[in-house]
């Protein structure tokens, strides 16, 4: 499996660290999120990298399917980094919207090929987003769903509103605003999660074997038969969460909650937040 990553200088990124593995074999890209010492969580370098990755896997012919996994057995993804997020400027660029550029899971980047995900550990915060995006979705019995956005000062992103239509409103709140955890079985349940696995190399070892049936299928009756499901799965009013979430997101940045809570949580300390405006 070999590394691959974007100009991370060029974009204003000072941590060129490639994050994402990625490896191209029998119709199959494998890709895996790769911050093992920081819970697979999501930083301005690893924005870019997979912006720059789902440009390339859906120009590319050979590519049929994609699989999507992070390194080790603990974590799937916690999120965004929570030190990126005590000042502004470290996960965006000054004056960049939330639309621009932004392209952290492959149905905001427009990817028109199956994702199979393999979850292997505890899913937060951004990380939902790989989750609720997945056309099949794997678990290990170790995952664990949460949403800590709020906890830390920010508000949910497109991952904890996907989850509405997914597991249903009183869950999908319960998770975003009342700090409720979905476990593996729970998830599984609700329907989340299509199977589970004792262990998370089970877990990806499933997400493999259904991605070669997808690669070895007809590519044009694969490509016809998704377009109609994701057509029928896809609310109506998808490009109307998107742009809600954009305006919301953008608007949230410049209040005083956006970085309390993280300075908050470095600090070790309660945070103060800002009353209602």
């Amino acid at each position: 499996m070999t590394d691959t990553a974007t100009n991370a200088a060029a974009n204003g990124v000072d941590d060129t660290t490639p994050r994402l593995k990625i490896s191209i074999e029998g119709g199959i890209a494998a890709l895996e999120l790769y911050n093992p010492k920081a819970g697979n969580s999501l930083t301005r370098n690893i924005y870019v990298q997979l912006r720059d990755a789902w440009e390339a896997l859906e120009k590319n012919p050979e590519v049929k399917v994609i699989t999507f996994t992070a390194s080790g057995d603990r974590f799937f993804c916690t999120g965004a980094d929570v030190s990126a997020l005590k000042s502004q400027g470290s996960l965006r660029l000054p004056g960049e919207a939330t639309g621009e550029g932004w392209r952290l899971t492959w149905r905001m980047a427009g990817i028109t090929k199956p994702v199979v995900v393999a979850v292997n550990g505890t899913v937060a915060g951004g990380g939902l987003g790989f989750v609720t995006d997945g056309d099949i979705v794997f678990a290990s019995r170790n995952a664990k769903f949460v949403d800590t956005h709020v906890q830390v000062g920010q508000i949910c992103g497109y991952g904890a509103l996907r989850l509405v239509n997914i597991i249903g409103p009183s869950e999908a709140k319960r998770i975003a605003i009342g700090g409720g955890a979905l476990s593996a079985e729970r998830a599984y349940q609700l329907g989340l999660v299509n199977e589970l696995f004792d262990t998370p190399a089970e877990a990806v070892a499933a997400a493999r074997k259904t991605a070669e049936v997808i690669a070895s299928a007809s590519p044009t009756a694969v490509q016809k038969t998704f377009d109609m499901m994701i057509g029928l799965s896809h609310p109506s009013h998808e490009a109307a969460i998107v742009a809600k979430a954009d305006k919301n997101l953008d608007a949230h940045m410049s209040h005083p909650d956006s970085t309390e809570g993280a300075k908050a949580w470095m600090e070790k300390r309660k945070p103060n937040w800002a009353p209602v405006s």
